[in-house]
């Protein structure tokens, strides 16, 4: 942190968050006091005060854990002493003040929602638009055939204003069924798809398989960011520029696939740009930074050739493609990484594919397709990686390329251990990366009799900039009028306080993962992050944040404020408080199930920012 803007954007978290936690706090004040009850201390954090000062009855503080706060009101532990309560002190207020308190913060929390959501759609809030970039190539809304650039309006007959919410929607709905309902790119036409969701283990939700739409001018074009002084501004490209072609990319992948695919090599991106310069070809190449990829590797990968997904089409029928096939070769070309198989297609002359299919090969055949053809072709079929096998790709220019290594050869042993699959390479290299040595491959080549053994040095490459990337869709919402602003904050912090009961009732059906719960990290990396967006975008995620403490704070678990109005509910019902024994013990239960939530949700956190997961 060497700059002074980073400083004031984490200020600007800290301030932010604890802006939410006195709300709660200030809640719980108000209502003690609208009751005439004595509070003694008002502390934003827990643990060892920072610093305070005393106005009246109560001591103000800030203590040094931010990881909440609270508001002791007098009398709190009376009930334990066994001794009268005063008349300023909550055991001697009724059942009814007592739950307005304890429910003061809950309250306060939804009326911060509800008075700064309209305030920041009247000024405008910034959103990803909810437009489908692409989609998951063998995901549900590729099986469906849904138009990349498709406009989301629905999903599940729920309105969506936010890219995001496409996630939401899908991942709380029925996780057997999800309908959306998108405007057509080419015709605005409106059209329901019915999808299947699928389960994304990495991620813990069901997910459609669809990605976020990049910024485009009419002709549709993606828009352009640039950074100053980069390989990208110095080629001449400037922000807004349009790309138009990516002429070294794979057609039909993924913008982003392209780029990837060109920079995991360090290939220099030769691009069809239209701008106020006009339209003209650009090369840019990379600059090899000072930073290194954290993870040293040999430069190989698993082949790409196995079946993963197909779409019916006459053409694949007419080829009789099937899940699970190894595609061998087109055309007598070998298929070693993603994109092959797309060019293959697109060479000249009739079309043969050598098909295994269990341990029968076969040939499939079919006459000279046109680009448009092998484009169509390319895109009804999904291969991914064979990683059931050990036969690699080797990337050019890298450790194993230059120690001997090749394309197409097996993998047999590596440091004298037997290897049956990909992941026991990954293994392997990793375990050799770690104790910086080298990794004794022992392969076999096709043409060669002898097994070999070839020696390489884990390493760790440079990473690769370019200083461009596609601008994200984005559009401000700003509603017409104050009258448009309330409602539709309204609606928000209803929809935010529904989808947090849905992602409880989710975890209990185990349809959403545990693992998606976040802590005071994943709350400070999101406000920092949002900080580059501006004040209105962190206070509408503050907000957020304020309702989900909300419906924390309102569930029935002891010490929680839902905990204390729970025992009210059954003191009103029985006519007298729970017994001292019962209100302990449950205490006690509830600050562990408490702590085991922090533990968990910061073990969460941990592993998501601080140690991700290679």
């Amino acid at each position: 942190m060497d700059s002074p803007s980073e400083i004031v954007r984490v200020l600007q978290v800290v301030l932010g968050i604890g802006l939410v936690i006195f709300v709660h706090e200030l809640g719980h004040y108000l209502a003690a006091r609208l009751c005439k009850v004595r509070v003694e201390t008002f502390s934003l954090g827990f643990g060892p005060r920072l610093f305070g000062w005393r106005v009246g009855p109560t001591y103000y503080q800030v203590a040094l854990v931010p990881l909440g706060g609270f508001c002791r009101m007098a009398g709190e532990e009376r009930r334990f002493e066994g001794l009268p309560p005063e008349p300023d002190e909550l055991p001697a207020k009724g059942v009814g003040q007592r739950f307005f308190i304890y429910s003061g913060g809950v309250l306060m929390n939804l009326l911060f929602g509800l008075v700064v959501f309209p305030i920041l759609f009247q000024v405008g809030v910034p959103f990803t638009k909810p437009v489908i970039g692409d989609t998951v190539p063998g995901g549900p809304a590729w099986q469906a055939r849904v138009p990349p650039g498709s406009e989301v309006l629905q999903v599940n007959e729920n309105p969506v204003f936010e890219f995001a919410h496409l996630y939401t929607e899908v991942a709380l709905g029925d996780p057997r069924h999800s309908r959306l309902l998108v405007r057509d790119p080419a015709t605005g036409a409106e059209h329901t798809y019915d999808l299947v969701p699928e389960r994304d283990e990495s991620e813990g939700i069901a997910m459609i398989g669809v990605r976020p739409g990049f910024e485009r001018d009419a002709q549709g074009n993606v828009v352009l960011d640039v950074q100053p002084d980069s390989p990208a501004a110095r080629a001449g490209l400037v922000s807004g520029d349009r790309l138009v072609e990516v002429v070294n990319g794979v057609p039909g992948l993924w913008l982003l696939e392209q780029l990837n695919l060109l920079a995991s090599g360090h290939e220099p991106w030769e691009l069809v740009i239209e701008g106020a310069a006009g339209r003209r070809t650009v090369r840019v190449a990379p600059e090899l930074t000072a930073t290194l990829d954290e993870r040293p590797r040999v430069g190989i990968a698993a082949v790409v050739d196995r079946v993963k997904a197909v779409r019916a089409s006459p053409l694949v029928e007419a080829l009789d493609l099937c899940v699970g096939d190894r595609i061998l070769a087109v055309n007598e070309r070998p298929l070693r990484r993603l994109g092959d198989f797309t060019r293959a297609l697109l060479a000249d002359g009739p079309l043969v594919l050598r098909v295994l299919r269990g341990e029968e090969t076969r040939t499939a055949s079919a006459p000279a397709l046109s680009r448009a053809e092998a484009l169509a072709l390319a895109s009804d079929v999904v291969l991914e990686a064979s990683e059931d096998r050990t036969e690699i790709y080797v990337q050019p220019g890298e450790a194993g390329e230059r120690a001997g290594l090749r394309s197409g050869d097996v993998v047999l042993q590596i440091d004298g251990t037997d290897v049956h699959a990909w992941q026991d390479i990954i293994d392997l290299v990793g375990r050799s990366a770690k104790e910086e040595r080298v990794a004794e491959f022992r392969i076999a080549r096709t043409g060669e009799a002898d097994h070999l053994s070839i020696a390489v040095r884990p390493e760790a490459r440079p990473l690769a900039l370019y200083g461009l990337a596609p601008r994200q869709a984005e559009y401000v919402y700003r509603a017409e009028s104050w009258g448009a602003a309330i409602a539709f904050g309204g609606r928000c912090s209803w929809r935010f306080l529904e989808d947090s009961w849905l992602t409880l009732k989710r975890m209990l059906t185990r349809d959403v993962s545990p693992k998606n719960l976040g802590g005071i990290i994943t709350i400070g990396a999101v406000s920092y992050s949002l900080t580059e967006a501006g004040w209105v975008k962190l206070f509408f995620f503050l907000c957020l944040v304020s309702i989900n403490l909300a419906f924390l704070n309102i569930l029935p678990i002891p010490v929680l404020d839902g905990g204390h109005l729970f025992f009210l509910i059954i003191e009103k019902l029985k006519g007298s408080p729970v017994s001292n024994r019962v209100l302990s013990a449950s205490q006690a239960v509830g600050v562990v199930l408490l702590l085991s939530l922090m533990v968990y949700v910061t073990y969460n956190d941990l592993v998501r920012f601080v140690f991700p997961a290679e």
